[in-house]
């Protein structure tokens, strides 16, 4: 991230500060017209502050623009009215005499600012709720009925009809434009991607293809959706509406199928039409999804309440200036678990060149580090061996590193390690097998490893309470000779 990208981001939090003030100047303005009393200091000193406040949220809204995250003709009507309404702010500020008019026609900029931003960051309706589609209930259980093309009953009986299915159209397109199409459309895209054509969702973004027909667990459109909450790349983002398990398995299905953007028919012959009409319409029961995005949330949280409770509930001295300073050097990131602890997180996710002896400069926050994220860095097994001594290391990250099996054999030395990432490593069978060993562990990632569902039971044996999470989906259809036999 540039600097200009890291100071763009500060947008949506300066813009609110105009917006409260300037509104605030003129409805000081009304109050003291009515109440006939002297307020004009007061109104002078909130109109430039407003206006300050204005022009430091369209200087940060400007780098936003350039950051490639959104369309530049989308973001014109919004860039100028903002503009303007600074503009004007300071003129309200400046012409006391002309401020009444200067101040009606600031507020209506300010309006329309406001809608076109909104609009920007939510998509186009969000006020009238137009882009909206209808809550699909929670639940695992979805039925997807064909639609069925009759014909004349003056047909020959052996006359073939048709059956029409539109997955894409009908099931998938409104998950993406309820949870996707605020951050991944036409007015804004971020990451380079958009998910509001077809074309382009098979283009992908920055970082490469979202989709791949047919294997859910490699398309990003899905896998990402079921990363741990606190995951930089979960989708959705912390903070937005997170998708029912109904709306994950929709599309699990879609991409299982081969991910089609067409409508599907189907040629039916008469007499199985007939035999399949005669029969009642039964729910296909779509992946038990084990990394259920809401389910999945409560169960972790319940497991890793324990230990790390118990170490926040012991504050401790926060690193010090110094020791943070090295490290945004080292482009370390550190950030506090909760604040007036002391405890903090380390996040390698924006270093450029790493070099093992990152590993042991640790040391500086070794009573201190709770959290620590090495995802996508050229990590080997004998460089994890500085960790033994985070004593307080309760979540290690280490997604598509370069360790093995050997690996495990180091980290079984941190105690108080509960959360285990091993998504895209080498580990295998033999390696994990190990993890039954860690005395405080609860949850374990392993998707996209070498681990084989046989391995995964053994591990199950040897450590039942452990939350394994392999990515795997389980597909259960219901007992059709239970309901023929209801029926009879």
């Amino acid at each position: 991230m540039t600097i200009a990208e890291f100071f763009g981001r500060f947008h949506p939090l300066l813009v609110h500060l105009p917006i409260g003030i300037l509104l605030f100047a003129f409805g000081l303005m009304i109050y003291g017209k009515i109440r006939k009393v002297e307020v004009g200091t007061a109104v002078t000193l909130a109109w430039l502050t407003g206006a300050v406040a204005a022009l430091l949220s369209c200087g940060a809204g400007w780098l936003l623009a350039h950051s490639d995250d959104y369309e530049a003709e989308a973001v014109q009507v919004h860039q100028w009215t903002g503009l303007a309404t600074t503009a004007l702010s300071f003129l309200a500020y400046a012409f006391a005499n002309y401020r009444w008019l200067l101040a009606l026609v600031t507020v209506i900029l300010l309006t329309i600012t406001g809608h076109y931003g909104g609009n920007l960051t939510h998509g186009e309706g969000y006020l009238s709720f137009s882009n909206r589609s209808t809550e699909a209930s929670d639940t695992t259980a979805v039925v997807i009925a064909p639609e069925v093309v009759k014909q004349d009953s003056s047909v020959a009986a052996n006359q073939p009809q048709v059956r029409r299915t539109f997955l894409y159209r009908d099931q998938v397109v409104p998950i993406l434009e309820k949870n996707c199409y605020s951050c991944h459309s036409a007015k804004k895209k971020k990451g380079g991607l958009r998910l509001d054509n077809e074309a382009l969702i098979q283009k992908g973004g920055k970082n490469g293809s979202v989709l791949v027909a047919g294997n859910p667990q490699k398309s990003k459109l899905f896998s990402y959706l079921l990363l741990p909450h606190d995951d930089e790349m979960h989708m959705p983002p912390k903070g937005k509406r997170q998708l029912t398990s109904q709306e994950v398995a929709i599309l699990h299905h879609w991409i299982a199928k081969g991910a089609s953007f067409k409508e599907e028919v189907e040629v039916v012959h008469n007499q199985v039409l007939s035999a399949v009409e005669a029969l009642p319409i039964l729910p296909l029961t779509l992946p038990n999804l084990v990394a259920d995005s809401a389910i999945s949330l409560q169960k972790e949280t319940s497991a890793l309440v324990s230990v790390e409770t118990s170490i926040l509930a012991k504050p401790t001295d926060a690193p010090t200036a110094s020791t943070v300073a090295y490290f945004q050097q080292q482009q370390v990131t550190l950030t506090p678990v909760q604040q007036g602890t002391g405890y903090v997180a380390a996040n390698f996710v924006n270093v450029k060149a790493y070099q093992p002896s990152m590993l042991k400069e640790l040391s500086r926050v070794q009573g201190q580090l709770v959290r620590l994220r090495l995802s996508n860095q050229p990590v080997r097994d004998d460089e994890l061996k500085p960790l033994s001594a985070l004593t307080n290391l309760n979540r290690l990250n280490l997604e598509n590193t370069q360790i093995t099996d050997a690996a495990l054999v180091e980290l079984k030395q941190l105690p108080k390690l509960e959360q285990l990432n091993l998504y895209g490593t080498a580990v295998t069978d033999e390696g994990i097998q190990k993890l039954a060993t860690y005395p405080q562990l609860k949850v374990v990632y392993l998707w996209k490893t070498k681990v084989t569902p046989q391995g995964i039971e053994r591990l199950k044996r040897a450590k039942p309470t452990l939350k394994i999470e392999d990515g795997q989906q389980r597909f259960t259809l219901p007992d059709t000779n239970k309901t023929t036999k209801t029926q009879s």
